[in-house]
């Protein structure tokens, strides 16, 4: 049992006055959500604060990695907080009548039709929730085809990100919901000129830091978040799609090295954007169009900057100007070559998108 459900206590709901027990190794949510009292959740490690409850009385030992000192003064996450009284008094309304759907977090799953059995999944989980099953039947008949046990499942992605044939999926952040945010927050509405659209890829741990950005009216970019499980969950597709949905620049953000709750997904992550940069770079559009971000808890400072140096960067290249500046390498030669071009000519972007069969 986790030291940190080691302690046992009790909780009161303020509009019912019901008193629940909580058990050693058994969390808040889940003793509220078998008593009827309906929290939402996402990421169960106290990574994402969807879960947070208002504390009315009694005194949270907090656990989670994600709400701010002040929010800690008001809330608890319930999925991994406990309690250091031996009482603590939740704001919460009656309990559900069970016809309202609990949003569940993300497990990955298998599509055993296309999977090769090469290991990829097992090596990638820091969970040992993946394996191989070899009574399954993977692609074209082999026998042996990986499986995920849920119960040991966390839902970061880093093995959906691992696949090479893209046999493995989630239940949720799945490669069709990622990519239909692209069609929501960039296919709509007209760029605007000088105005860089970058999307960002944001690990549960990050939102504070960018929330404090896209809040300034004066950011210097159309700033488009896509929050993902954990940054390990990005992969070179999701990279590539962005940009044939009309993203100037990509940035993955992600915890600190070595404080990622799964251990490896943020250094995960960043080898991918080196992969991406590397082709980004050999088709001339410039490894500065993807950029991997570790992030403190309070980095709102670094990501402003790190925002502002990109776009200082891309802003002649942006697609909604007149013109565009586009840096091309001279074939055969190692050169460069800076060419101005109309905007209804292809554009490098597409061209590469193109080259590589995304297009």
């Amino acid at each position: 049992m986790p030291e940190d459900q080691a302690s046992e206590f009790n909780i009161k709901i303020s509009s019912t006055g019901d008193t629940l027990g909580v058990p050693s190794g058994k969390s808040i949510l889940a003793v509220l959500n078998e008593n009827g009292y309906r929290v939402e959740h996402s990421c169960n490690h106290g990574l994402c604060g969807v879960c947070k409850v208002r504390v009315l009385e009694g005194e949270p030992d907090h656990k989670d990695m994600v709400l701010s000192p002040a929010e800690q003064s008001e809330f608890m996450t319930t999925c991994v907080s406990r309690s250091r009284s031996a009482e603590i008094v939740l704001e919460l309304g009656p309990p559900s009548d069970g016809s309202e759907a609990i949003p569940i977090a993300p497990i990955a799953v298998v599509d055993n039709t296309i999977c090769v059995g090469c290991l990829t999944c097992v090596r990638a989980c820091t969970f040992g929730a993946a394996s191989i099953d070899p009574q399954l039947v993977g692609v074209g008949g082999i026998m042996g085809a990986a499986t995920i046990n849920e119960k040991d499942c966390t839902g970061c992605g880093l093995c959906a990100a691992a696949c090479p044939t893209g046999a493995i999926d989630l239940t949720r952040f799945a490669n069709h919901e990622i990519v239909s945010h692209f069609e929501e927050l960039l296919s709509s509405g007209v760029p605007v000129a000088n105005t860089p659209r970058v999307v960002v890829f944001a690990c549960p741990s990050c939102p504070a830091s960018i929330d404090k950005f896209t809040q300034d009216a004066t950011k210097p970019v159309d700033l488009k978040v896509v929050e993902m499980p954990c940054s390990g969950r990005v992969d070179n597709f999701s990279m590539l799609k962005a940009f044939e949905y009309g993203a100037d620049g990509v940035i993955v953000s992600g915890c600190e090295p070595g404080k990622c709750y799964f251990n490896a997904g943020n250094t995960n992550a960043a080898k991918r954007v080196r992969r991406t940069e590397a082709w980004l770079d050999n088709v001339g559009l410039g490894a500065n169009r993807v950029q991997m971000l570790h992030l403190p808890q309070d980095g709102a400072e670094p990501f402003r900057k790190a925002v502002q140096e990109m776009a200082d960067e891309l802003r002649p290249m942006v697609r909604g100007g007149l013109l565009k500046e586009t840096v091309l390498s001279g074939k055969n030669t190692g050169k460069t070559a800076v060419v101005a071009e109309e905007v209804k000519a292809e554009s490098p972007e597409d061209a590469f998108l193109r080259e590589i069969g995304v297009i």
